[in-house]
């Protein structure tokens, strides 16, 4: 069965069975004729805890100081 779609003014196609965020490669293997491939997200790797709290603590955002220290800074005495 041949099934056809158009494109739109943005030049867009809308696939059947396709879902939304799903990523495809387009190559055209003659004038006229494309092939898409669905591209499948590399696995990422987990990360373990003691890396997790490494960097959350080297992180530009993590207080150097505690909050006793902070008042005693910012408020007059």
């Amino acid at each position: 069965m041949l099934k056809t779609a158009m494109t739109d003014q943005k030049r867009r196609i809308v696939l059947p069975g396709a879902k939304p965020g799903k990523v495809y490669a387009v190559r055209e293997l003659a004038v006229g004729h494309l092939e898409l491939s669905r591209m499948l997200p590399a696995p990422k790797k987990r990360r373990r805890r003691s890396e997790v709290e490494k960097v959350l603590n080297s992180s530009a955002l993590t207080p150097q100081m505690n909050w006793d220290t902070l008042r005693q800074l910012t408020r007059e005495s």
